[in-house]
């Protein structure tokens, strides 16, 4: 299993997207533009991801535990 990444990283991720939406907006050329467009999403795609497994490991049951069954 992933293990739970630091606050830091994500306030890392999050300090990414901001300055490259500054930089969209200072440097509007189509090419340059393009890139800034895919790092930004790369970026937010990266703390979601963060975000979903975090919740998932808090919801999900320790390795090794056993589950009950209903017999009947």
């Amino acid at each position: 299993m992933i293990p739970t990444p630091s606050p830091e990283l994500r306030a890392k991720l999050l300090q990414i997207e901001e300055q490259l939406q500054l930089a969209m907006q200072d440097y509007p050329e189509r090419l340059a533009l393009d890139r800034l467009k895919f790092v930004l999403a790369l970026a937010k795609f990266v703390r979601h991801q963060i975000d979903i497994d975090a919740t998932a490991e808090q919801t999900s049951p320790p390795l090794g535990a056993v589950r009950p069954t209903t017999r009947q």
